[in-house]
């Protein structure tokens, strides 16, 4: 090859290095034009993301009234169910009672003909439980105050009472001076249906009055009569059943422990209607049968109860 053969295939090939040559150059770019396209792909999900948590974005929006109210409707406790179950009650109680001397009058049956006789007798303390089903009526309360936060409230009960006590009496004939003793513990099955008005207020103290009416079913047993003279005169092993009206008033104060249970505390006066009763005599020769009267029964009880109530005792306090 000549010498300007070899110059001229020189400056051909430092030609090909300079920026405005052609070949590797172009190659070159195509390179970096793509290596940055792939390099923008892959990070623009990132700038995405980053632009989440622009400042702009992260600053906190006041709650308006609406949304705030609305929370606190969510936070607050349901109100009472509607319907039947609202006003129902349901509870057990237990108490003694104090009972006031009453009087007695007997009629013994002898072949010499009937002998009266005339006392008192006094039963002793006693005791009585049992449950007891109501129902208040809390749409129909009488507003005792301007805001209704206090208001009379009418309601029903159905007791079912249990108690057993004994007693004894004193009675005298006009032929002898020596009285006839008798004694005797009987068990009595009260079932009644009383009305009642609660006293609704704010406070956890609902106070009460009321009044029921039943009928007392009892059984008398271990009588025994003994006479003036000492001997007995009722064959042993003996039970009478008797039956009688009964009344009672009461009133108390029921005490909220926690939502829907209360203590109940009462007291409570009870009237039974006369009773007649007749027992077998132990020496028919001598006395065939006794009779007796009692009269009107009274007597003075204090209970404690435990209740739950399906609704509520206090009602929410309203706007005037």
């Amino acid at each position: 090859m000549g010498e300007e053969a070899r110059r001229g295939f020189m400056r051909a090939a430092v030609g090909k290095g300079r920026p405005g040559g052609r070949g590797l150059p172009r190659i070159g770019w195509l390179r970096i034009a793509t290596i940055g396209i792939v390099v923008w792909a892959v990070a623009a999900p990132f700038r995405s993301a980053g632009g989440a948590l622009a400042p702009e974005e992260l600053s906190v929006e006041e709650p308006s009234v609406e949304k705030a109210a609305m929370r606190l409707t969510l936070r607050r406790l349901p109100d009472p169910e509607e319907g039947w179950t609202k006003g129902l009650v349901v509870g057990s109680f237990f108490g003694g009672t104090w009972p006031t001397p009453q009087r007695v009058s007997g009629i013994a049956q002898s072949p010499a003909g009937p002998q009266g006789s005339h006392g008192q007798t006094q039963s002793h303390t006693g005791i009585f439980t049992g449950p007891y089903l109501g129902y208040n009526f809390m749409d129909d309360g009488l507003r005792l105050s301007r805001d209704g936060r206090w208001k009379a409230i009418p309601g029903l009960l159905l007791i079912f009472n249990y108690a057993e006590m004994s007693s004894s009496a004193l009675s005298y004939d006009s032929s002898s001076a020596t009285p006839t003793a008798s004694s005797g513990s009987s068990r009595t099955f009260l079932p009644e249906i009383g009305g009642v008005v609660l006293i609704s207020n704010p406070t956890r103290f609902v106070p009460f009055l009321g009044a029921t009416a039943g009928v007392a079913l009892s059984w008398t047993s271990g009588i025994s009569v003994v006479g003036s003279s000492g001997e007995e005169l009722v064959a042993p092993g003996q039970t009478v059943f008797t039956y009688a009206p009964s009344t009672k008033v009461l009133a108390g104060v029921a005490i909220r422990i926690v939502p829907h249970w209360n203590w109940i505390l009462g007291y409570a006066t009870r009237f039974i209607a006369p009773t007649s009763s007749t027992v077998e005599g132990l020496h028919p020769d001598t006395v065939a049968s006794l009779t007796s009267r009692t009269g009107w029964y009274q007597d003075f009880e204090g209970l404690v109860a435990l209740q739950y109530d399906f609704g509520t005792l206090r009602q929410q306090p309203t706007m005037p």
